[in-house]
């Protein structure tokens, strides 16, 4: 009888592994969430063979091999939660437990230190304490504190409404789990049925739940996805376009000998023979122009899983000249864009691809403002930048027509936008904020309509004190809340 409840739950938690790897696949969320539903499916299947034996020497087998997968239990928890929220700086911790584990498994098997033998009790036989027990128990315990202050730190630095639930259901999750430690004590002779698996399977029944009905990865292969079957085709159009590019001079060189000495009629209409050879410059300007926007868009689902360790000195001047020679500009739109001397050794702490992304995405906002804001498209764009307390401060002005007072404080907004709707989805400027913010600085914005509109962004230069603050999150939301206000109004 007693045996039917982890008979039962071990088979349950099979279906949770597979149900999660088969509706989501194998990912880094994923994985540790199958790695802990597999430990619990072997964990309860020995304890349901446990409790019905009768020969001690095949309760000596199942008592040790069963507690070698609880002793992975509290670690491949840990390991979900700092997938979950993307920490990989608690690695090196992760690693030492996974370690941990390994020595108490082999001590286990190995010898009575971990587990000494066990003790008869009306529901079956079950563990006996040994003299390292409590190492695991403190191991669990740490890892539990560990894994509720990440959570709950990372809930406080969610903006999504969805995030922040996803990981208060995460929470309840562990608390949950936690409880499932009152069986330690069945280890230390006080004799009750262990509830531990009830809980367990409450709370990885919840994760199971939150993971599919999230879609925890499901938006980084869709975005992986996108890029990958966009970009080959774009490519592919684009070298085709180069080719037609290269070949057509000489083509229509001979159209019009052809037609200079009457060896056909002339269908062109006038002046379509001067502008086929721009086409080809078009198309290809189109293609670099989406190619920008797909790589964006990955970057943009991408960016809450930045290494921050990755991070290395970049050059303001470099990125800025990047970003000026992969935009897409329209006739006479280079023009209106000027850039003040830059400092070669100002740099920021990031990686240059976002950077480079963050000026696209203000060069387009600036130009698009500039030619639908008023008669003859007037203005001009400035770009400057210096240093400023430890920080790179960057300059992006333009005198177009300016942002309206009520606008204003919205911009920042993820889906906002004052384009028409196949112009413009919200997402451009909300990007901006996002990288910044995983730099560890900041982008606010001053605008007096008709006259100029400036963006500000603080970016940390390496090495600063809020460059190692973007490795200590508690230290840099202090960071951020003491510099608001610095360089106009920020909206986030």
């Amino acid at each position: 009888m007693y045996s039917t409840l982890p008979a039962f739950v071990s088979a349950l938690f099979l279906g949770f592994g597979v149900y999660v790897l088969l509706t989501e696949g194998v990912t880094r969320v994923s994985a540790p969430f199958a790695l802990m539903c597999l430990t619990t499916f072997a964990w309860q299947g020995t304890w349901a063979f446990l409790f019905q034996t009768s020969s001690p020497e095949t309760a000596g087998m199942l008592v040790k091999a069963g507690y070698f997968f609880i002793l992975f239990l509290p670690t491949t928890f840990y390991h979900f939660v700092t997938e979950l929220v993307e920490r990989r700086d608690e690695r090196p911790l992760l690693m030492a437990s996974y370690a941990l584990c390994v020595i108490l498994a082999v001590l286990l098997v190995t010898s009575d230190e971990v587990v000494s033998g066990f003790g008869s009790h009306f529901f079956g036989d079950y563990p006996r304490a040994g003299r390292l027990h409590p190492v695991h128990v403190a191991q669990t315990v740490l890892l539990s504190v560990r894994s509720g202050w990440l959570l709950i730190m990372s809930r406080r630095q969610a903006r999504a409404r969805h995030r922040r639930r996803l990981l208060g259901l995460c929470l309840v999750s562990l608390f949950l789990y936690s409880l499932a430690a009152s069986d330690y004590a069945v280890n230390y002779g006080y004799v009750f049925y262990p509830p531990g698996v009830i809980f367990i399977a409450i709370s990885l029944g919840i994760l199971a739940v939150t993971i599919v009905r999230h879609g925890l990865m499901r938006q980084y292969f869709l975005a992986a996805t996108v890029a990958q079957e966009v970009a080959m085709p774009l490519e592919v159009i684009g070298m085709h376009a180069d080719e037609l590019g290269h070949a057509l001079p000489e083509l229509l060189r001979g159209y019009q000998l052809a037609v200079r000495h009457q060896l056909l009629v002339n269908g062109l209409y006038p002046g379509q023979s001067e502008r086929l050879p721009t086409l080809t410059r078009a198309i290809r300007r189109q293609i670099d122009s989406t190619s920008t926007v797909v790589e964006m868009s990955l970057a943009s689902f991408t960016l809450d899983r930045l290494d921050r360790r990755s991070f290395a000195p970049q050059s303001i001047r470099h990125c800025i000249d990047s970003a000026l020679d992969r935009y897409p500009f329209q006739p006479g739109e280079r023009s209106r864009v000027s850039v003040l001397p830059i400092d070669a050794q100002l740099r920021f702490s990031g990686t240059d691809s976002l950077f480079v992304f963050v000026i696209i995405n203000l060069l387009k906002n600036a130009l698009y403002a500039i030619e639908t804001g008023g008669p003859g498209g007037s203005g001009t764009i400035t770009i400057s930048a210096g240093r400023d307390g430890g920080f790179c401060v960057i300059h992006f002005n333009d005198t177009g027509p300016g942002i309206a007072p009520d606008v204003l404080p919205h911009i920042f907004d993820p889906f906002y936008s004052t384009k028409p709707h196949e112009q413009g989805g919200g997402m451009g400027l909300e990007f901006c904020r996002r990288v910044c913010d995983a730099f560890g600085g900041t982008i606010s914005c001053a605008s007096t309509p008709g006259v100029l509109t400036t963006f500000t962004l603080r970016l940390p230069e390496p090495g600063s004190a809020a460059d190692r603050a973007v490795h200590d999150p508690p230290a840099r939301t202090k960071a951020r809340r003491s510099r608001t206000g610095q360089g106009g109004s920020i909206s986030s």
